[in-house]
């Protein structure tokens, strides 16, 4: 047998080849005209999404009491300046002017702005005003119920515990102890009780 090729053989083969070439061929004009500019090698970023946690709102913070400008039945005195007793509520602080014109009220101010003792009795109110809470300089006012406001330079009487004043011959005597008004006018003294209505700065407290 001889080891050459058929002619039909050769036909088959250059047949075969033929069309492995047009595949080739094929496959790269595809490839040239499928359009394609490279954009399938860019990545599309991916959209992260962040998931936000609900935020608890910070518990809001205590507001601070207000501090009493003045005290009444209802006023509590736990926020009160420890420099000076607070006026009773209705009586106004007066200015340095309007001490100069007609002097110190029940609220003190102006030069003696400092309540260091106030007492409220069966026909008056009282109160000591001082120029700081030393109490070594200071002056008595006191209204009785239905008359004039009278503003008196005062002293303390240390044997007697009492903060004592004079205006018009007339001696006006604040016990400290148990806040009673001792009015004496023409030899002759009267007492007005302050059924425990009293306070001073030392002890803040009208319990005996």
């Amino acid at each position: 047998m001889s080891g050459t090729a058929s002619p039909q053989q050769k036909k088959l083969l250059i047949g075969l080849l033929a069309v492995a070439v047009l595949a080739v061929g094929g496959f790269a004009a595809w490839r040239l005209t499928s359009g394609d500019s490279g954009d399938d090698d860019k990545v599309t970023p991916e959209t992260s999404s962040v998931t936000q946690l609900p935020t608890e709102d910070p518990s809001p913070a205590p507001s601070p009491t207000a501090t009493p400008r003045c005290e009444g039945p209802d006023t509590s005195l736990q926020n009160a300046p420890e420099t000076s007793l607070l006026p009773d509520c209705g009586e106004p602080v007066v200015t340095h002017d309007e001490q100069k014109k007609s002097g110190l009220g029940l609220g003190c101010g102006g030069t003696y702005p400092v309540i260091l003792y106030k007492t409220t009795t069966s026909g008056a109110k009282t109160s000591i005003c001082g120029t700081d809470a030393t109490g070594e300089k200071f002056r008595m006012v006191t209204q009785e119920r239905g008359g004039p406001v009278l503003d008196m330079a005062a002293s303390y009487d240390s044997q007697r515990d009492a903060f004592v004043a004079r205006k018009d011959g007339t001696s006006y005597s604040v016990l400290a102890y148990n806040g009673s008004l001792v009015v004496t006018k023409n030899g002759q003294s009267t007492t007005q009780t302050s059924d425990n209505d009293w306070i001073s700065l030392d002890n803040e407290s009208d319990d005996l």
